[in-house]
């Protein structure tokens, strides 16, 4: 009886104590704040969010303001003093989403600060999960195998905490197949942790696997794995229960992406028969779109999956070349050009390389997609310019001093033509490109063969019609 009075005087102490330190915390940041972050704490964070253009990252040069960093360091030191409470941290709940724009010297303060917290606390769940988002924030495999325990640590500090699971997924699946465990265990958390809840924040959480702030969806990351290893059960349960939380969100309100995400579910789980039938409930949606807006791509792109995926190829083909008209040229002899000619002043016509292999490469210097392309476009000309291989750059920039510099920097051999006018040049309005890369290869005889010869695709499909070997 003696211990037990003894043990719970120690639990009053600890938490009186507890008490008077945060209040202290409180009080101090009053004075710095003039408000008390008790009461109103949402205001920093929301403060910090408004000094960010529409709240994104698109201002390089944003900086915080010496003021407002001391605000955010006083307000999340106080955050992880709080620790958990019911399962829960009171961290902010978009800090993943904006922690890599703290300044660094920030971020290392409340880095040492958690770290410290920790080792006095080895339970306090606010600074594990702040030490976890801090340590994959920016996204290294290098140190997969040592951080990842903080994750773990945040995950069991706070049980009930959704977004530290959905974090160490998406952190898990950006280090690659090493963490396909791992990315499981995560995974099955949130969901446990969705059941049971409200339906919408399960969905809205659900859904979120199927965004650019993951690496790799569920069912990307299960037609990966060997059919006979011993976690592809957990995941079939996994798949299983992502499919009820989208059919009922399906039931409340009907949407074209959730269709397509459960049709993609089924086809992966083998049930194939169910995929056609969501494919063909989905048809009707996009074909009353379509009539609403003939040129309503999503619709467009969206049937031409749906019939490729219920075997009508050839209705497939039609709606595809609809949103790409320049996939009507493949297998077609491609027309002769227009009168052009290249920077040099001198004319260009197709008519010039036949019996060659020819890349017509519509591009341009503004066009992200095109540069990171250029290297391995380059690649391929070095290798096969010797056996028949040549390019013609059609670009569509608007700078033509721009486009000599940048063609000079990068020494690229091979002729460009240029006329300023982007989208309304002749040759792009002849063959019907509105996007790219654009990259047509053509054989010796001027057939099309690929518009979309690029990548490792590029390097294969020239190998192929010049019959060299792989090295």
């Amino acid at each position: 009886m003696k211990k037990t009075c003894v043990h719970l005087m120690l639990l009053v102490v600890v938490f009186c104590l507890t008490t008077i330190v945060q209040n202290r915390a409180f009080s101090e940041l009053d004075e710095g704040l003039g408000k008390s972050l008790k009461q109103d704490s949402v205001d920093v964070w929301e403060d910090f969010l408004n000094t960010l253009d529409r709240r994104g990252l698109s201002d390089p040069h944003w900086e915080l303001e010496s003021e407002d960093k001391e605000k955010l360091i006083n307000y999340f030191k106080a955050k992880i003093a709080a620790s958990v409470s019911e399962g829960l941290t009171s961290l902010p709940e978009r800090l993943p989403s904006y922690v890599h724009r703290f300044p660094e010297g920030m971020l290392q303060t409340l880095k040492s600060h958690a770290e410290n917290v920790l080792k006095v606390n080895p339970h306090n769940g606010a600074a594990a999960k702040f030490l976890a988002v801090e340590a994959f924030h920016k996204v290294n495999t290098q140190i997969s195998s040592e951080k990842y325990p903080l994750l773990e640590k945040a995950m069991v500090l706070a049980p009930n905490d959704i977004e530290i699971c959905f974090f160490a997924y998406a952190a898990c699946t950006r280090l690659g197949d090493q963490t396909r465990e791992e990315a499981l265990v995560a995974l099955e958390r949130m969901l446990e942790r969705l059941r049971g809840g409200d339906h919408k924040v399960s969905y809205l959480w659900t859904v979120r696997l199927y965004t650019s702030e993951v690496a790799a969806t569920p069912v990307q990351i299960y037609l990966k794995i060997n059919k006979k290893h011993p976690i592809i059960d957990r995941w079939e349960v996994v798949l299983t229960e992502i499919l009820a939380v989208f059919e009922n969100e399906l039931l409340q309100t009907p949407d074209s992406g959730v269709f397509n995400i459960i049709a993609y579910i089924y086809e992966a789980v083998g049930d194939i028969a169910a995929a056609q039938a969501v494919f063909k409930n989905l048809k009707p949606f996009y074909e009353k779109r379509l009539a609403e807006n003939p040129k309503d791509r999503t619709a467009l792109t969206s049937l031409a999956n749906i019939h490729n995926k219920l075997g009508n190829t050839d209705l497939a083909h039609e709606y595809s070349v609809k949103v790409n008209p320049t996939l009507a040229w493949e297998g077609q002899v491609l027309p002769e050009f227009s009168p052009v000619v290249d920077l040099d002043g001198k004319p260009v016509s197709l008519a010039d390389y036949r019996g060659e292999l020819v890349l017509l490469d519509f591009w341009a210097t503004w066009c992200g997609p095109c540069i990171v392309e250029m290297p391995n476009v380059k690649a391929v000309y070095e290798k096969y310019r010797d056996q028949g291989f040549e390019i013609i750059g059609i670009s569509l920039d608007t700078d033509e001093a721009a486009l000599r510099k940048f063609i000079k920097e990068n020494q690229l051999p091979w002729r460009q033509v240029f006329d300023g006018k982007r989208w309304e040049g002749p040759l792009a309005q002849q063959y019907g490109v509105r996007s790219i890369p654009a990259q047509f290869l053509i054989d010796r005889e001027g057939r099309v063969i690929s518009v979309k010869a690029r990548g490792k695709r590029l390097n294969a499909l020239v190998e192929a019609e010049i019959g060299d070997t792989i090295d």
